[in-house]
């Protein structure tokens, strides 16, 4: 198909549009993706017996901590106890299953994605994970290593989705509506941290079918639903979607086939030297652990603090877990909303746009997580306030950060580039639960100390990107490598924005 100029295109619609359609199913399969991911994190609230473990721990003399003499548990209010006796470091280990999978399938399913399509490696895979969340509670009912080999499982299958996701955004988001687009699905997976952890809680003070095994039914059957759908509805390409007019077609290739065209699925080769030497993408896989970090520390481990140190309740501890992902949610689609406008009327470079939200995503997070270490038991209410924000400011990130940096910097392999990063990303989702577990697991004062490393890591993945991070595509991603364009000749030059701008 013949490229059409941009100077003669016609109006789209934005709203009304397919890719809008494609953006808002990919919306709900990433609802289903971290449903399934942050059920066990909830569900093993309810389904550890906590008494069995203070019993064990009160006959080797355990003394009490400052936190049970501040602020012991009511006695009106009955804490819900599970069949299984397992203690914080296996709790650890269950957490951390399912990241040894996810770390497995991300670079092979990145290269899959882009050469094959993400319709069949998406779909297939939240069918795969849908399957395994929901015999999951049979699992448990065995042993936790067979819980923790289908969360192994479910980890593999949804290892390719991130990948997929920026496959699916390199053929239908147009780069001058990448941040709405890239932004709006990305934030699916908040609303399913928000729907999984305030449902969790009540799922859990449940007597139907168990309570707790109410968590993995209802997140398993979603995927599978959502898996079908999927396979149905999705093409790889504007080109062969059925129900796209032609003027939305002509747009999104003008836009998207200038850097994707001369790359052949038949004749795909990977650069993977120029990938692994180059200064922009090892910014983009530093920052990406290091804001994960805090990401997976949360994820994981919200319900645990929220119950052990500010000591709520399961009910209030599900809907106030929430709170953060409800406000990340929305502070993703504005800021991919706003980096798209600063970058349209050229207030920044593209560049620069990058590295102010990222500034601002990992910057404010550490000052709050520093606050959050301060807090106590008796000020539950404000350590809930300072968590909220400081997860809030990490969808500066997603919407108009490092989440794009990929689709930026090499949209032809962009699903490898992104793989190989969220790969090094997937560490901090396997060593977190552990460090977190063995510094609490005697004394739960010492989650000051994880607070603090939280800290740390934030600021060392801001500096790294500050100094070496690029929205720019890099050389060995051009059409022509050997002819690198001119700076008015590139895929995201003032003349396509200022068109693109029209066309909107």
């Amino acid at each position: 198909m013949k490229q059409i100029d941009n100077e003669q295109s016609r109006p789209v619609s934005f709203w009304c549009s397919i890719r809008v359609a494609v953006a808002f199913v990919g919306f709900l399969g990433m609802v289903a993706h971290y449903s399934q991911k942050i059920s066990v994190g909830i569900a093993l609230v309810c389904m550890v017996n906590h008494t069995a473990i203070d019993h064990h721990k009160s006959s080797i003399d355990t003394p009490l901590t400052q936190i049970d003499i501040d602020c012991p548990y009511p006695d009106n209010i009955a804490k819900i106890e599970g069949p299984y006796p397992w203690t914080k470091n296996i709790q650890g280990i269950v957490l951390g299953g399912y990241f040894w999978g996810y770390l497995i399938t991300e670079i092979p399913g990145g290269y899959l994605a882009v050469r094959y399509g993400a319709r069949f490696i998406f779909g297939i895979g939240m069918i795969i994970s849908g399957i395994f969340t929901l015999i999951m509670p049979w699992g448990a009912s065995l042993h936790y290593i067979v819980l923790w080999i289908f969360r192994l499982i479910v980890g593999l299958a949804h290892g390719v989705i991130w990948p997929s996701m920026t496959v699916i955004m390199a053929h239908w988001a147009p780069s001058n509506e990448r941040g709405k687009l890239v932004g709006f699905m990305n934030a699916g997976a908040q609303i399913g941290n928000v729907l999984t952890l305030s449902l969790g809680g009540l799922m859990c003070s449940s007597n139907f079918l168990g309570g707790w095994p109410l968590i993995f039914y209802s997140t398993g059957i979603i995927g599978l639903i959502w898996g079908i759908f999927w396979l149905i509805f999705y093409a790889d390409s504007p080109r062969d979607q059925r129900c796209i007019s032609n003027e939305e077609k002509e747009y999104i290739l003008n836009s998207t086939q200038e850097q994707l065209s001369s790359h052949s699925k038949n004749e795909f080769e990977a650069p993977w030297k120029s990938i692994l030497t180059s200064p922009a993408c090892w910014a983009l896989f530093i920052i990406h652990t290091c804001n994960n970090w805090g990401t997976y520390t949360f994820l994981t481990s919200i319900p645990k603090y929220m119950a052990e140190v500010l000591r709520f309740d399961i009910k209030s501890n599900g809907l106030l877990s929430s709170l953060p992902y409800i406000m990340f949610w929305i502070n993703i689609n504005l800021s991919g909303a706003i980096a798209d406008m600063i970058i349209r009327k050229k207030i920044l470079t593209r560049t620069q746009t990058r590295k102010v939200f990222n500034v601002l995503g990992n910057l404010f997070p550490a000052i709050f997580v520093i606050g959050l270490a301060f807090m106590t038991c008796k000020l539950k209410y404000v350590a809930v306030v300072l968590l909220t924000i400081g997860v809030t400011f990490t969808g500066c990130c997603y919407g108009g950060g490092f989440m794009l940096t990929a689709n930026d910097i090499a949209p032809p392999y962009t699903g490898i580039v992104f793989g190989i990063s969220n790969t090094f990303a997937t560490i901090p989702g396997i060593i977190s639960p552990y460090i977190v577990g063995a510094l609490t697991e005697k004394d739960p004062n010492n989650w000051r100390i994880v607070f603090f490393i939280c800290a740390v890591i934030y600021i060392i993945g801001m500096i790294a990107f500050l100094f070496i991070g690029s929205g720019d595509v890099q050389p060995w991603a051009m059409k022509h490598p050997t002819e690198p364009m001119a700076p008015e000749q590139t895929p995201f030059s003032a003349s396509n924005e200022i068109t693109s701008e029209k066309n909107f």
